[in-house]
């Protein structure tokens, strides 16, 4: 077999790897959704308070860094402000 037959038929097998796998990952079934947690009122206003000052302090910081300081004193919002210090979004 020439030396033109054998890169012809390896294109040709790389042009049909691509097709199938293209193929079988749209064929995939889509991620789940990550479920949105229900958030309490108070929690939501609390959070809120918390990211307006992390946005004041990280304009302030001119890409210093900053030192934000708040309570966690309501522990019924111990989980969301973890979530928003860890960075998951809603």
């Amino acid at each position: 077999m020439s030396r033109r037959a054998w890169v012809l038929t390896w294109a040709g097998l790389c042009a049909a790897g691509l097709t199938a796998t293209a193929w079988l990952e749209s064929a995939a079934s889509p991620p789940e959704a990550r479920p949105e947690r229900h958030i309490k009122a108070e929690c939501r206003d609390y959070i809120a308070e918390i990211e307006g000052r992390m946005h004041v302090a990280k304009s302030n910081s001119k890409g210093e860094g900053s030192i934000l300081v708040f309570s966690r004193d309501r522990t019924d919002c111990a989980d969301e402000l973890d979530d928003l210090l860890r960075g998951d979004a809603r």
